[in-house]
């Protein structure tokens, strides 16, 4: 029988079934200190509701200042995230732009982090050889398109687009260690960038006493940062080396002299060498392994080449167990880092950040950190699930997550004195929901 009519019943609490994880995972991560250390004021609306309510707009993917207006009085909304009140638009920006502004919320953004990372019972990934494993960080620089806008600190980046260059921390898992925004015109050589690299292996240093293995694209190269990491105790790293001026055949002849030749193709005409160097820091005695893959092509299209071409890949590390086919494998693996950073993008609606104001989108940019951490929380469990009919992966994107468990349909009933729930789902993904909701729920 199909639909006869559609009604409206002002007593039913319905809503995203999923909400109610990033409500207990709120207090997980002392979300209601940080808003006692930042409220200004004696606010209408408390700013525990206010944080939580940004929160729970951007695990469903709504990243502008708009987007809480549906939600005003929204008994369902209010009782998932537990909170008092929705704030109208115009609260919502303004008070949060206020604090932006004026207190150190962005500080303390990743520091609730690593409380969530601790108290939800996150399982690291490691890189183990022999008997010695380590935690894997990848930094990587993004850039953020925001055209047509005239925000505060967008300017044109290297590649030519109009917005932000950002930077992001990621543990193997795709947690984000640290994110921070700068100006679009921003070089990444400089004490800044080496302080937010250290600042990113301390947060880590608190998340897992393993030694670290920092994973880097050569736009983060340069003589002081490998000085710095060279120096880092509990620290090891694999840097890319960019050869930007280095004569190619003087590569081709290192590679044929200390390389050891892994491949030939005579019909395509191309070798392939692999082998290791050192060279010494500037105005240092201290050397560093360089880790080298060199193709040289001698034939184009049949014909031999009077000159062969040459393609050049190199790596430092500080590594010493591993050979030199280890240490550019473990590199490349780096690619799974770079869809983390579309997912965080694209999927979480993250790139057009909504303030004119530059400090407030840095604000906000951690925020979206956090409540991405979340959704990762979501996703592990759900690899560890067996039996929720998804396809065999080691990871869930968080398109994933936020289709099959944050919309996920429910409703809120009162009950022998409290408020249950009832979820429209299979058994067995009703037996994983609640499992989990116990496992988060604070003590």
């Amino acid at each position: 029988m199909g639909i006869s009519k559609v009604v409206r019943k002002e007593n039913l609490q319905a809503g995203p079934a999923g909400l109610v994880f990033i409500g207990q995972m709120a207090k997980l991560a002392g979300l209601d200190v940080v808003a006692k250390q930042v409220t200004i004021g004696k606010p209408q609306i408390p700013t525990e509701d206010l944080l939580k309510t940004m929160i729970g707009l951007m695990v469903q993917g709504k990243t502008d200042f708009d987007h809480v207006k549906p939600l005003s009085g929204n008994r369902y909304f209010m009782n998932a995230v537990d909170i008092v009140r929705v704030p109208s638009a115009e609260t919502y920006r303004q008070t949060f732009q206020r604090m932006a502004l004026n207190t150190e919320l962005e500080g303390m953004l990743p520091g609730a982090s690593v409380k969530l990372w601790k108290k939800s019972g996150m399982a690291h990934e490691y890189v183990q050889k022999d008997k010695k494993k380590w935690v894997r960080v990848d930094i990587d620089p993004v850039i953020y398109d925001n055209d047509e806008t005239k925000k505060e600190g967008a300017a044109y980046t290297y590649n030519k687009k109009f917005g932000f260059a950002a930077i992001f921390a990621h543990l193997a898992s795709g947690w984000m260690v640290n994110a921070d925004l700068y100006p679009g015109n921003t070089s990444f050589h400089g004490p800044e960038t080496i302080a937010f690299v250290n600042q990113s292996l301390g947060l880590a240093d608190r998340m897992a006493g393993a030694t670290k293995l920092l994973v880097m694209d050569c736009g983060l190269e340069d003589q002081e940062m490998l000085a710095n990491l060279y120096d880092r105790p509990n620290t090891d790293f694999i840097l890319k080396h960019n050869k930007r001026r280095e004569s190619s055949q003087k590569w081709l002849e290192l590679a044929r002299d200390r390389g050891k030749l892994i491949r030939e193709d005579k019909e395509k005409g191309f070798r392939v060498y692999r082998g290791s160097t050192h060279r010494r820091l500037k105005d240092r005695e201290d050397e560093v392994r360089l880790v080298f893959e060199v193709k040289e092509f001698y034939k184009e299209k049949g014909q031999l080449m009077l000159f062969p071409k040459v393609e050049i890949f190199s790596v430092w590390t500080s590594l010493a167990e591993f050979t030199d086919k280890e240490v550019l494998r473990l590199y490349r693996m780096r690619g799974t880092s770079e869809q983390f950073h579309a997912e965080f993008k694209t999927e979480m609606d993250m790139e057009r950040l909504p303030s004119g104001k530059f400090k407030v989108n840095k604000a906000f940019l951690r925020m979206g950190m956090l409540a991405h951490n979340m959704l990762k929380v979501i996703s592990q469990d759900m690899v560890m699930e067996r039996a929720l009919g998804l396809k065999k992966a080691t990871r869930r994107r968080i398109k994933t997550v936020m289709n099959s468990v944050i919309l996920m349909s429910c409703r809120l009933v009162r009950h022998a004195r409290g408020v249950v729930m009832q979820l429209g789902c299979p058994e067995a993904w009703h037996r994983w929901f609640g499992r989990l909701f116990q496992r988060l729920k604070p003590a």
